[in-house]
């Protein structure tokens, strides 16, 4: 008898306990409970957007962007063999010298979308990285001689040209005698400082007027002006194809991010 009462206690918490519980309505299992206590490190984090995770891992990408730049860096010397005064090559900022991608993945992390707030402090950090090809293009055309100038058109508040300089600087990317054009205002778009570097005027006047012999930029606005929307669509459909500027003097780079097709 001794034997077979050790037996049965085994027995029941094995199987009729364990039947029992589950059995009671509103009661979890054991499996559910066990689940609720996973500690937050299990659980796995949400994947970054294709976008972001095409220019942060894809080697597409970073193929892309040296491609165009060893395109514009040809195309930049064969046009200054022929330039006998001062000339300029214009460059935007963001996606197209300095990859942003890091502010866009905390974005992403915090569930927060963009605003000039976070977007200033971004650039506060001084932490962007360098796009591909960027560094070894801007050395290439600076050293092409006294006439080469580099200068670079960028949508970024000129406020924040102190952070904006360090941050390229101690990428190697931009030196001293450089031209930082930022915006001063609503009125001051991109076309209007390119104008004051073909010019000479304003802003520019010290520097003198300057042909642009190559632009380079991730936005179809850093190579032209646009006022309507539905432009973009015309540009895409008929207009680019057609105009033999493009790989000529003018070098888009890749950004699938952000830019004025997302409002289309």
């Amino acid at each position: 008898m001794i034997a077979r009462d050790r037996l049965a206690l085994p027995l029941f918490f094995f199987f009729i306990l364990p039947a029992l519980v589950t059995a009671e309505p509103g009661v979890p299992s054991a499996k559910a409970i066990a689940s609720q206590a996973l500690p937050a490190a299990a659980v796995q984090a949400a994947p970054l957007p294709k976008d972001v995770r095409w220019i942060r891992k894809s080697s597409e990408y970073f193929a892309l962007c040296v491609q165009t730049y060893r395109e514009a860096q040809r195309a930049v010397r064969q046009t200054a063999k022929k330039e006998r005064k001062n000339w300029v090559v214009v460059l935007d900022i963001d996606e197209t010298v300095l990859d942003n991608s890091q502010y866009q993945i905390e974005l992403f992390s915090s569930g927060t979308e963009f605003t000039l707030d976070s977007w200033a402090a971004w650039v506060k950090r001084r932490e962007a990285g360098t796009v591909p090809g960027a560094k070894a293009f801007l050395d290439s055309v600076r050293g092409l001689g006294r006439k080469a100038h580099v200068a670079f058109i960028s949508n970024r508040d000129v406020s924040l040209d102190q952070d904006t300089i360090e941050n390229m600087k101690r990428l190697g990317l931009f030196r001293d005698g450089d031209i930082m054009l930022s915006k001063t205002g609503k009125d001051d778009t991109k076309e209007v400082r390119r104008q004051c570097l073909t010019s000479g005027a304003g802003r520019c006047a010290k520097y003198g007027p300057m042909p642009i012999v190559a632009l380079l930029g991730d936005q179809i606005r850093d190579f032209m002006e646009l006022t309507k929307p539905e432009q973009i669509q015309e540009l895409r459909d008929s207009k680019i194809a057609d105009d033999t500027l493009w790989g000529q003097k003018y070098f888009m780079l890749p950004n699938p991010m952000y830019g004025d097709w997302g409002k289309l």
